[in-house]
């Protein structure tokens, strides 16, 4: 059932013992929906628990500055920045009782009882935003932060296409609520582990190009994780963005080695192509620029299916 905001605040108000799901491989959006909302609720009196299926990179750990840690039993489960109950990894189970998702995936499964969802919205912080605002939430410095840091990753620090007029009006907002984007801006856009540099060396040298170049490919096996203990989840995740920095690649393309057989494909592109639509024929999803699927097979196979389908893309577009 579709919701709209005022009904999302009425929700909040009217139940209580909150169970806030965030996805695995979790970013700046859901950690930053996730905490906010578990804070705004506690501080009404709730009890609220944030979780996520997977470790929660050290450089996110401001977000959960405002939230104390409560013992209770959930009555009310809310998914957040989560288009499919899939995406929750070992918590998909809540995910499929959940009560409540607040979104802005187009390509949300409407698994959960109720959904707010805003599809043309470039974060679901921006959403969130807003439900609170209609909750009667003080948006502090901490909640601001929280809010604005799911804003500027899922923009690349407003660099993306779906950065919106909106957007830039919720970011001033959360500034003169005290975000302090400084340090933010530092820690997501600029701040590297040294695990993630020799990360980025390994993958510039086994980087691959199809369709006349305009497909690139790069890979993170587990072997060569084995070999830099150093790096996190965060600094893998991060590679999916480097194959589309390349002049005139189209789809850039990161293929991450989960498991020995299970692979996930991260896709990337220029505003000439939909990867929601290629990630989709694999039984993924996301965004028009941002997009991602799994493979249960070998790399081998992995890769050439998703490159079959990234170069038809391209033959539709009429770029090769």
């Amino acid at each position: 059932m579709r919701i709209e905001i005022n009904e999302a605040a009425e929700f909040f108000r009217q139940n209580d013992d909150y169970l806030i799901l965030m996805h695995a491989s979790p970013d700046g959006d859901t950690l930053g929906c996730g905490n906010a909302l578990c804070t705004a609720l506690q501080r009404m009196g709730k009890n609220a628990k944030a979780v996520c299926p997977d470790e929660i990179p050290h450089r996110f750990d401001y977000l959960s500055e405002g939230v104390k840690q409560q013992e209770f039993e959930y009555r009310t489960i809310v998914a957040v920045d989560v288009a499919d109950s899939k995406l929750l990894g070992d918590m998909k189970e809540l995910g499929d009782m959940a009560d409540l998702c607040i979104d802005h995936h187009e390509s949300n499964k409407d698994y959960a009882k109720r959904l707010l969802l805003r599809e043309h919205y470039a974060s679901a912080c921006e959403l969130m935003y807003e439900v609170l605002v209609a909750l009667g939430a003080d948006i502090d410095r901490i909640i601001a932060n929280c809010l604005y840091t799911g804003v500027a990753t899922d923009t690349g620090c407003f660099k993306f296409s779906n950065t919106k007029p909106q957007t830039h009006i919720t970011a001033a907002k959360l500034m003169e609520c005290g975000a302090e984007i400084a340090p933010i801006n530092y820690a997501m856009f600029e701040l590297k582990t040294q695990g993630r540099i020799k990360l980025e060396q390994e993958v510039l040298s086994n980087m691959r190009f199809y369709g006349d170049g305009h497909v690139a490919v790069v890979s993170v096996m587990l072997d060569t994780l084995a070999k830099l203990p150093d790096v996190d989840s965060d600094d893998v995740g991060a590679m999916a963005s480097i194959p589309r920095q390349i002049d005139g690649v189209d789809i850039g393309i990161s293929i991450k080695e989960k498991k020995q057989g299970y692979f996930k494909a991260s896709l990337r592109s220029s505003e000439r192509i939909n990867v929601a639509d290629i990630a989709g024929g694999f039984g993924g999803g996301g965004h028009a620029r941002a997009a991602g699927c799994s493979f249960y097979c070998s790399y081998e196979d992995a890769e050439k299916q998703i490159v079959a389908a990234a170069c038809e893309a391209l033959k539709q577009a009429g770029i090769i």
